[in-house]
């Protein structure tokens, strides 16, 4: 009975065949298993196709297990392993630098690209045979580790937007941004030592930092580019605190002495707490006390003090009248509106601010221009009113029982006062 052959070229020997030569038969198949289960072989290609036989009862170059593409093709090479019957699984690299279309038959082709690493098989399936791959590229569609997965050295991530899920429902996730860095998931957080010291995002636009006992910030200088800084609680600032815009104070300003006479006055660089002492006191709630006879007259400037400056119902007028012939005029006066001729010797002034009430003193005299003393006359007070007062002059009686008649003064001076 003749001899028949495997896939791999492996001899059977038929019944009675080879007396004394199995030695070397079974030898040569030994080394053709070792080759198809172990074996590496280079393949040289050039030009844009080649075939590579499995020869019976020979190691044959494209019967081992790894196939690596060397050499020079001058495009994209047709490799075509042979026979079409044959059904085998190949460990194939292609070292060239152009594209491999590894082919048995009529059927599909696998193709590598240049520097793919990759497992087929032929189905031998005769002249309809076709080659299939299965990439194990660095890039696999998935991969799925069981149990634990401990790496000795760099994990890359190499596409951009790649995420790493965790836990049974991925429900928390870091996403790669590209040129940016890491997206940790809607109001995930990421945790330090127990569930109270946490940075999150609680709400959209907002990001918590937690700490049950104390957040410590170390840094030369603390820049806070904020619309409004909202502290809910104490602030404690050690050092100078320097303030370029506005300062509003809903509560109070406690000083380090808060006795209630002092207050803060600027010296052209700061505000220093200055004690208030002396004729001068100022409550806690604003009031300014000044003592009894501390005021005296020369501190105070001229003009400084008018009737509207006066409180309550202290009002001064004062007016002074020179008779011209039939007529006269105001000639001077304080708090004066004007002045009513109201016939001789009958005047009515009217006060510019007026009294509370009608209840004020007056006083009233007349003067002499020419030396003369004969037009000096008596005045008497006719009417008076908050807003006004009226005066009468008359000529001194030569008797008690003489009537006396009104005359016009050269002058008439009016002093009114209340208090």
């Amino acid at each position: 009975m003749a001899s028949t052959y495997t896939n791999g070229g492996i001899e059977k020997i038929g019944n009675g065949e080879q007396a004394g030569t199995w030695g070397t038969t079974t030898n040569s198949n030994l080394d053709i298993i070792d080759n198809s289960i172990n074996g590496v072989k280079t393949l040289t290609l050039s030009g844009t196709s080649q075939s590579f036989t499995v020869v019976d009862g020979t190691v044959s170059d494209a019967g081992a297990k790894v196939l690596v593409l060397g050499g020079s093709p001058s495009g994209t090479h047709t490799l075509t392993l042979a026979p079409n019957d044959s059904d085998k699984v190949h460990l194939v690299q292609n070292g060239t630098n152009q594209t491999v279309n590894i082919s048995q038959g009529s059927g599909g082709n696998a193709v590598l690209t240049a520097g793919e690493i990759a497992w087929i098989f032929c189905d031998g399936a005769g002249s309809g045979a076709a080659v299939t791959k299965q990439s194990i590229s660095s890039s696999p569609a998935a991969f799925t580790v069981g149990t634990d997965l401990t790496v000795g050295d760099d994990v890359s991530l190499t596409s951009d937007a790649a995420v790493l899920n965790f836990g049974a429902d991925s429900d928390v996730s870091l996403t790669h941004v590209h040129d940016t860095g890491l997206l940790i998931n809607a109001a995930r957080e990421l945790r330090f030592r127990d569930s109270d010291l946490k940075i999150l995002s609680s709400a959209d636009g907002q990001l918590d930092i937690d700490a049950d006992t104390e957040l410590e910030l170390t840094a030369p200088t603390l820049q806070m580019n904020v619309t409004t800084a909202d502290l809910n609680g104490n602030l404690d600032v050690s050092g100078t605190s320097t303030l370029t815009g506005n300062v509003t104070l809903g509560g109070q300003l406690i000083m380090p002495d808060v006795t209630s006479t002092k207050i803060l006055v600027a010296d052209g660089t700061s505000y220093q707490e200055v004690a208030v002492s002396g004729d001068v006191t100022i409550a806690n709630t604003g009031a300014v006390t000044i003592a009894n006879d501390a005021v005296e007259t020369a501190m105070i400037a001229d003009g400084q003090i008018t009737t509207a400056k006066l409180a309550g119902s202290v009002a001064v007028i004062g007016m002074s009248i020179k008779l011209a012939g039939a007529s006269f005029a105001n000639t001077a006066s304080v708090n004066v509106s004007g002045v009513t001729d109201n016939g001789t010797g009958d005047y009515t002034i009217a006060v510019d601010t007026d009294f509370a009430n009608a209840n004020f003193a007056v006083q009233a005299t007349t003067g002499d221009d020419d030396g003369t003393n004969r037009n000096l006359g008596e005045l008497t007070v006719h009417a008076q009113a908050a807003g006004t007062v009226q005066i009468r002059s008359h000529r001194p009686s030569a008797s008690e029982n003489s009537a006396r008649s009104a005359f016009d003064p050269d002058t008439v001076y009016v002093t009114c006062n209340a208090q």
